[in-house]
């Protein structure tokens, strides 16, 4: 066996072992509430230490909520800063190349609206996760407010794309087409705006 097809088979293995971990904090915390859990309950489940649940998670809640990873690579961050295109289509390459959002995240929002505690937690780590795509932008623009409002309509057109399931883009380049369409639409209902 190489050294890449092992690596690939670890990467799978710890992908397997972190959703293992996700799918049962998520019912068990969704059927319980949080404080009715614990740690020990959802590693005895999975079949899991204390210790290899923290390397993934630093909570059972952060278990619960698996919010988008941002995995944005060096060579995805250097065509992004030197890109010359349109800023928005080369926000909405980033987040598609560089973001996964869980395939239960409807689930996940029931359960922030569910407790006003639970949705705190909700909203402060969907603002830690989305500061490396931030940052980024404002390298590339020189301006933080540029990329927060640019972040904050690639964050509508995605909210608007997963109300909309028919579409079913799952390659980087549909997923980004899908989110540009989604941006042409707001275009569209922005244009109606007095000046």
């Amino acid at each position: 066996m190489t050294e890449t097809a092992t690596g690939s088979l670890r990467e799978r293995k710890k992908l397997a072992t972190r959703k293992a971990i996700h799918e049962v904090a998520l019912r068990l915390i969704s059927d319980r509430g949080l404080e009715q859990v614990t740690v020990e309950e959802i590693c005895a489940e999975v079949g899991v230490s204390a210790r290899t649940f923290f390397n993934y998670y630093p909570s059972k809640l952060a278990a619960a909520f698996d919010l988008f990873m941002v995995d944005i690579t060096e060579a995805t961050a250097e065509r992004f800063r030197t890109g010359t295109g349109p800023l928005m289509a080369d926000v909405c390459e980033l987040v598609a190349t560089s973001v996964r959002i869980s395939d239960d995240y409807p689930q996940i929002k029931q359960l922030a609206r569910s407790d006003p505690e639970l949705g705190l937690a909700f909203w402060q780590q969907q603002n830690l996760r989305k500061q490396p795509i931030i940052d980024l932008i404002e390298e590339r623009t020189g301006n933080r407010q540029t990329a927060v409002q640019a972040f904050a309509m690639v964050a509508i057109a995605i909210a608007g794309a997963m109300r909309n399931p028919g579409r079913g883009a799952t390659t980087p380049e549909a997923i980004g087409a899908t989110l540009c369409e989604q941006l042409r639409q707001l275009r569209s209902l922005l244009d109606d705006l007095p000046d």
